[in-house]
């Protein structure tokens, strides 16, 4: 696995006000909250936050990494609470005010439980693809209504529903809502086998890039 090249970064070349490499701060940082170090992280953070603008601005794009690369399904609401507060951080007039939500920030990440699930697709399926050991599946049931092919080929709702498009798996209520029925009528699912569903999986006929782009207007 090819390794990172730290000329490639800035902050490799520069140092906070306490004379500490930035990088290195922003190591510990990362590293104490994915411990649940939190007093080790909040001085981390409050030494990127008093060396300037742009070491805070660093502060927070590291946070919103952790919060999705580190955090993940341990707290599925950190990418919206840390954009929420962020947003309430630049309105304060203040340095105390300003820092007290890059501290709440880091404990909030720094205590909630950790999961690398997210990084881990993420990785997996970039190099799925970029290997070309794996690559996007069309199937027959995903050629329909929504499709330019799929209108092409006169495929309609009825297709829909005799295709699964419709189906949610690990649905919370699998009875449906009081409107289901109603829905299902107009939309054509009355009389629909999903046993049939299964008739509909095999691979579409593929094309060339060339094909697809001169069968658009």
């Amino acid at each position: 696995m090819p390794q990172p090249e730290q000329n490639d970064d800035i902050w490799s070349r520069a140092v906070t006000v306490g004379g500490f490499r930035v990088d290195e701060v922003r190591s510990v940082l990362q590293k104490s909250i994915r411990r649940g170090l939190v007093e080790e992280a909040a001085l981390a953070a409050y030494e990127l936050f008093r060396t300037g603008v742009q070491t805070e601005e660093l502060l927070w794009r590291r946070l919103e990494i952790i919060a999705v690369e580190d955090v993940g399904a341990g707290l599925p609401a950190a990418p919206s609470l840390l954009h929420a507060m962020n947003e309430q951080r630049v309105r304060q007039t203040t340095d105390l005010e300003r820092w007290m939500y890059s501290a709440h920030a880091v404990k909030l990440l720094a205590s909630a439980p950790k999961d690398r699930s997210t990084m881990e697709l993420a990785f997996w399926a970039s190099v799925q693809i970029d290997s070309g050991e794996r690559s996007v599946e069309i199937l027959d049931m995903h050629v329909d209504h929504h499709t330019r092919r799929g209108v092409k080929a006169g495929r309609d709702t009825d297709f829909w529903w005799a295709a699964g498009g419709y189906k949610l798996v690990d649905e919370i209520d699998p009875d449906g809502s009081p409107w289901s029925a109603y829905v299902r009528s107009l939309l054509g699912g009355d009389g629909h086998d999903p046993a049939a569903e299964g008739g509909y999986s095999s691979p579409y006929p593929g094309e060339s890039i060339d094909d697809a782009l001169d069968s658009m207007p």
